[in-house]
């Protein structure tokens, strides 16, 4: 069980064994932004229907709920197992900083503390069903070839960081869109994105063939690599390539792929065809 399914179990149990849905992952929220607690003990958020949301912790709750230790209602969330087997696993700090941050919004009641966290964290009103609470506009990126990397950060961070940097079309350019972590998988991301208003579109033409990646040891076997891939996709992908040059184009737009650093990922070459054909620079998202 990963410390983060361990904080929530904490959290449900510090609220009396149950807790309505939506507080608990406000509660998940703020302790997320008000305390200095350990980052493999945390969720991300993105701007959703009633303010932050984490759909890796919705996804995990239900996997708790799998496994025995939650029982999910209409609207609540109860400890079904002693959380304490597993929670007990948790840094004694770390506990603390749970029961603080749920001591500390006891006496606010739901609806309150929705208006608050809105009040506090104005950014993520920005998707919410109120429209008349909805206290920034969703920005716009300026013209260029955007591209992503999505290693090492949960699909929450990646709908975020590209609802916060004003991307409005997500391209991905996997030759297999799989993945063993939540929300990366074809059919998962497509509907997440389209959940915050984003636009998902798959070229899995513009990919690497996995085989293609054995051996991958040092930047000089991926400069070979990419080198290959310049010589014997992208000449053959010509009509997709002045697809996705049109793309970004119209609209602002991310080019994604798995690596986090951009220089040992495809999408560098194929960025940089983009960029020659379209007169725009590359920009990297994660390095920005």
């Amino acid at each position: 069980m990963f410390s983060r399914q361990r904080a929530i179990l904490r959290l449900i149990e510090h609220e009396g064994g149950s807790i309505a849905r939506l507080r608990l992952v406000k509660l998940a929220f703020l302790l997320s932004r008000e305390t200095e607690a350990p980052r493999a003990g945390l969720y991300d958020f993105v701007p959703y229907k009633h303010g932050p949301f984490s759909f890796t912790l919705y996804h995990e709750l239900r996997a708790l709920g799998r496994d025995g230790w939650v029982a999910e209602q209409e609207h609540d969330v109860k400890t079904a197992e002693a959380p304490h087997l597993e929670t007990a696993f948790l840094d004694k700090e770390f506990l603390a900083l749970i029961d603080e941050v749920s001591d500390r919004y006891r006496s606010v009641p739901t609806p309150a503390l929705l208006d608050r966290v809105y009040r506090d964290y104005p950014w993520f009103t920005l998707n919410s069903d109120a429209i008349q609470k909805r206290a920034v506009s969703r920005p716009a990126a300026k013209p260029a070839v955007y591209t992503v990397g999505y290693e090492g950060i949960m699909v929450d961070a990646l709908l975020d960081c590209l609802l916060h940097e004003g991307i409005k079309r997500l391209i991905d350019v996997r030759c297999n869109p799989i993945a063993r972590r939540y929300g990366f998988h074809k059919a998962t991301l497509c509907k997440l994105c389209s959940d915050v208003g984003i636009e998902y579109m798959h070229f899995p033409s513009l990919g690497v063939p996995s085989v293609w990646r054995a051996d991958l040891s040092d930047q000089a076997a991926y400069e070979r690599l990419f080198e290959r891939y310049e010589k014997e996709i992208l000449p053959k992908q010509r009509p997709t390539v002045e697809k996705v040059a049109s793309l970004v184009a119209e609209m602002p737009s991310a080019l994604m792929c798995m690596e986090a650093a951009h220089d040992c990922c495809h999408r560098s070459r194929l960025g940089a065809e983009v960029s020659r054909r379209t007169s725009l620079p590359v920009v990297e998202l994660r390095e920005a």
